[in-house]
C-alpha cells in the first residue's frame, strides 16, 4: 500500500514540469545503481562521462514509446566518454521481462533502494513525472531537465560542446504539473466511506488510477472508456448522444460501503450527466480468447499496483486479468474480444496495436489463442433525459 500511494503522487503521463530537488546549473545528486542489468559497459565509474539519465518504468507508455528515439540518439551520438543510463527502481526481474519485448541499446539499471529518484525528483519520495531525462556533464553538472522526446540532436550538439542547454519547459512555455493529492487525501481518509464527482477534464492525457472499484481516479476518460473498463461494454456495443462521443471527463469515485458494487459509479455517472440507459440485443462477431500454453503468460510481479499505457505502436499493460485486457483490447480494436476460460489471475503483457494481426500474434506469444465467433451481444444506449 505504501508503494502505492507513493505512486500516487507521481503519476503523471505526458506532462512534466521541473523536478523540485534538481536545477539546471547546479551539481547533479548522486546517482545510485543497484543492479547492472543490460548493455552494461566494462567502465562502471560514472565520473567524468557525459550522461543522458533517462528515467523510465516497466508500466509507463510514454517511457517506451520513447525508447526507439533514445536509441537513435545514441547511435548518432557514440562516443565513449558519453553514457546513456536508462534507470528504473523496479525488480530486475521485472526489468528483464521487458527487455525481451522492447530493444534498449542504452545501459539499463535499477536502483531499487529509490535513493536515486528521491534525489533528483522530490527529495522525499520520489519522482514528480515519469518519463524524465536529465543531461549531466563531465563536471557533473546539470545541463538540461526534461522529456526524452524533447531531447532534439541539437540540444545533444550543444550539450556536448559545453554550454548550459537550459530547461525544455522554460523555452517551449512550461505546463503545470497536475497534482492528484486530492485522491491521495481521499485515499488515506476513512473517514469518507462514500464520495463521487465529475468534472469536464480540461487536459486530453489520460490517466487511470485504481484500487479495485473502491477507489478510482480517472483523468480526461470519455464516456466510453468508463463503459469499456468498469462495466464490460466496449465501445462497438455502447451507443452515446453526438455531443457526448468525444467529451472527456475527470472522475473522482470512492466506495467502501460496497466496494465490490461498480453498478453505482454508473448510476451516479448518469444521474450526474441527466442520462439514462436502455439496451438491446444483436449477433456480432466476437473474438474469443483461450490459454493454449499457460507458460508462456507472464503473472505480475506486483499485484498491488494496476495500470494501462500507451506507447504508441504498442500498449502496455501492468497487473491486468485476463477479462480486463480483453475489455481494453476490444476498444483498441474496435471489435469485440472476451476470454473464454476461468482465471481471475494478473499478468503484464505488451501488445502490439498496429494492427488487428498484430494484436492476435502479440496474443498468442503469450500463450493465448483467438477464434472468432458469431454471438448474441447486447447495445447499450444512453439516452438524454427529456
Amino acid at each position: 500500500m505504501k508503494y502505492l500511494l507513493f505512486l500516487l503522487t507521481c503519476l503523471n503521463f505526458g506532462r512534466l514540469s521541473a523536478q523540485s530537488n534538481i536545477k539546471v546549473g547546479e551539481k547533479a545528486p548522486e546517482i545510485h545503481i543497484t543492479d547492472w542489468i543490460a548493455n552494461v559497459p566494462a567502465d562502471k565509474n560514472l565520473n567524468h562521462k557525459f550522461i543522458v539519465l533517462e528515467f523510465w518504468a516497466t508500466w509507463c507508455g510514454p517511457c517506451i514509446a520513447a525508447v526507439p528515439h533514445m536509441n537513435d540518439l545514441q547511435k548518432q551520438f557514440n562516443q565513449n566518454d558519453l553514457y546513456f543510463i536508462s534507470i528504473t527502481d523496479e525488480s530486475v526481474a521485472k526489468v528483464e521481462r521487458s527487455l525481451k519485448r522492447i530493444d534498449f541499446q542504452s545501459i539499463v539499471v535499477s536502483d531499487q533502494t529509490k535513493q536515486t529518484h528521491i534525489n533528483f525528483g522530490d527529495g522525499k519520495e520520489g519522482l514528480e513525472a515519469y518519463p524524465l531525462t536529465v543531461l549531466i556533464d563531465k563536471n557533473g553538472v546539470i545541463k538540461w531537465i526534461g522529456e526524452p522526446k524533447s531531447l532534439t540532436g541539437e540540444l545533444m550538439k550543444t550539450f556536448l560542446s559545453g554550454p548550459t542547454v537550459g530547461q525544455s519547459e522554460q523555452k517551449a512555455g512550461q505546463i503545470k504539473k497536475v497534482e492528484v493529492y486530492d485522491f491521495k487525501r481521499l485515499v488515506s481518509n476513512k473517514d469518507i466511506t462514500y464520495y463521487f464527482d465529475v468534472n469536464e477534464a480540461s487536459t486530453d492525457n489520460k490517466l487511470k488510477i485504481a484500487m479495485g472499484t473502491s477507489l478510482i481516479n480517472l483523468t480526461a476518460y470519455t464516456l466510453k472508456d468508463v463503459y469499456s473498463e468498469f462495466l464490460q461494454i466496449g465501445n462497438e456495443n455502447l451507443v452515446l448522444p453526438e455531443r457526448l462521443a468525444s467529451v472527456r471527463y475527470d472522475i473522482l469515485y470512492k466506495n467502501m460501503d460496497e466496494p465490490e458494487n461498480i453498478g453505482r459509479l454508473e448510476k451516479e455517472l448518469l444521474q450526474k450527466l441527466a442520462l439514462t440507459r436502455k439496451s438491446s440485443t444483436k449477433t456480432s462477431s466476437i473474438n474469443l480468447v483461450a490459454i493454449q500454453d499457460a507458460k508462456l503468460l507472464e503473472p505480475a510481479l506486483d499485484e498491488s499496483f494496476s495500470a494501462k499505457s500507451d506507447a504508441g505502436d504498442k500498449t502496455l499493460f501492468t497487473a491486468y486479468t485476463l477479462d480486463e485486457m480483453m475489455k481494453a483490447l476490444s476498444d483498441l480494436a474496435n471489435t469485440t474480444f472476451k476470454f473464454s476460460g476461468d482465471n481471475d489471475g494478473k499478468y503484464d503483457f505488451i501488445i502490439e496495436n498496429k494492427s488487428m494481426a498484430d494484436i492476435v500474434s502479440s496474443l498468442e506469444s503469450y500463450g493465448l489463442s483467438v477464434q472468432t465467433v458469431k454471438r448474441e451481444v447486447e447495445t447499450v444506449h444512453l439516452v438524454e433525459v427529456q
